[in-house]
């Protein structure tokens, strides 16, 4: 009996075994995500003008001391910056009311300091203003939307000079290389329209669909997808999977009225995008992007009254409601939250920004910070133009997410968070200027704020 019994159990055994063999369950294969670069977890960069007359200047702030570490001039109206290596950073210097800069400064770091500079030459009255990397640690591409014909430049950073030129379309604002390094995409704001490139060879990609003014273009971290901010706000997904294409627009359904810029979070496959008063989250890692929960979310001005930072100039002042404008938006690289930064001017001239905390789980409001006001002195930073500054806030995280960062263009200073609890800390002014008869003797203006080496 017992010998049926152990008979009877093998082939139950055996039984189950076929069916679970012959049984067809699908393996979902998420698209990869891009983990925090160890690269930048040390310090955050600000890029700072200057005016017309004096160079701007890189302002580099230790992360865990919350500390200005390092000063070095760039060039005359620095207007964007990228990092290209560990020790390697490239900022754009562009044309603006007649003088002439044209040029990239590359800064040599020497761990958290800028130990050197270089200067890459640009066509003159090119008017440069956005640089991206890849498909090399030495290739760099930048726009050159005053050249004739409208152009991106291909830099070679280790000879430090320009290599050749690729026609694109009137206006090119903005540049993103695919995360395997094959594709280049522009938006052209002017001709409404994408170009799109090979690296290997600048053989140019056909792309089906049309698009509106586009600001700014993403791509996303398996090289599949390529996503434009169109003027009008609507946000077009671009299937680019084709090794020889054409590239096809596939979504165009959703819309982020005032937006002028989208940050993609690859750790969480997931689009921010700030615009006017509220933040639309998207989560991208399907064929088309997908609203997250309640999105967009309305981003609440902090009440006045509840600013109590010292010498905050809004404390207890109206807002002037037309003009509060949510502009920048930084993740951090631990997956856990997204930093919203805004402001409005009240009704006695001030400047008054903040930041809203996102719970990048639940994907809703956490807190809300103040940012010390001041006064709204400075029309460079108040300017209608897209070309310099593009924004009059930018944001950064650490590296090591224990802080974020907010720039103000207007007030001259990095304002710093501190994540463990999510207060204001306090502000790091940018080199004070030297600007020819300003009585003010003001401090640089921030224009762009990113995590570097």
């Amino acid at each position: 009996m017992k010998r049926l019994l152990r008979l009877g159990l093998v082939l139950c055994l055996y039984s189950i075994g076929i069916g679970c063999g012959e049984t067809y369950r699908p393996i979902i294969i998420p698209n990869p995500p891009v983990f925090p670069n160890p690269a930048a977890a040390h310090t955050v960069v600000a890029i700072n003008d200057n005016g017309i007359i004096v160079p701007g200047s890189a302002m580099v702030i230790d992360v865990s001391g919350d500390t200005d570490v390092s000063v070095m001039d760039v060039g005359l109206a620095p207007v964007h910056a990228v990092q290209q290596t560990a020790s390697v950073v490239l900022v754009v210097n562009h044309s603006v009311n007649g003088a002439v800069s044209d040029s990239i400064t590359k800064l040599n770091f020497n761990g958290t300091e800028i130990g050197s500079t270089g200067t890459i030459s640009l066509p003159a009255n090119s008017a440069p203003d956005f640089v991206a990397v890849a498909p090399t640690d030495t290739t760099a591409y930048v726009t050159l939307p005053s050249y004739t014909p409208p152009s991106v430049g291909v830099i070679n950073s280790q000879s430090d000079n320009l290599v050749a030129t690729i026609p694109v379309g009137n206006n090119p604002d903005a540049i993103a290389v695919t995360p395997d390094k094959s594709k280049l995409y522009v938006a052209n704001q002017g001709s409404n329209s994408v170009s799109g490139f090979n690296t290997v060879d600048l053989s140019s990609r056909t792309i089906i669909g049309g698009f509106n003014a586009p600001l700014w273009v993403v791509a996303r971290s398996d090289s599949q997808r390529v996503y434009v901010l169109n003027g009008n706000g609507v946000v077009s997904t671009t299937d680019i999977t084709s090794t020889t294409g054409p590239d096809s627009v596939i979504d165009a359904s959703i819309n982020a009225p005032g937006a002028a810029y989208m940050l993609y979070d690859g750790n969480k496959n997931r689009l921010y995008i700030p615009g006017g008063s509220q933040l639309t989250m998207l989560d991208v890692s399907q064929s088309t992007p997908q609203p997250l929960g309640a999105s967009p979310i309305t981003i609440p001005i902090v009440p006045p009254s509840s600013r109590s930072a010292p010498g905050d100039s809004c404390f207890g002042t109206t807002p002037q409601p037309s003009t509060f404008t949510v502009a920048a938006v930084a993740a951090l690289p631990d997956g856990s939250r997204a930093y919203v930064g805004a402001y409005y001017e009240d009704t006695s001239g001030n400047f008054c920004p903040q930041v809203t905390v996102i719970d990048a789980v639940s994907n809703t409001i956490k807190s809300s910070i103040a940012i010390p006001g001041f006064p709204a002195y400075d029309a460079f930073c108040s300017a209608q133009s897209s070309r310099p500054p593009r924004f009059r806030i930018t944001m950064a995280a650490g590296g090591d997410s224990t802080r974020a960062y907010l720039a103000s263009c207007d007030g001259g200073m990095v304002n710093i968070i501190d994540t463990s609890n999510d207060t204001y800390i306090l502000n790091l002014p940018a080199p004070v200027s030297s600007r020819a008869g300003n009585p003010l003797n003001p401090p640089q203006n921030p224009v762009f704020l990113f995590a570097g080496p």
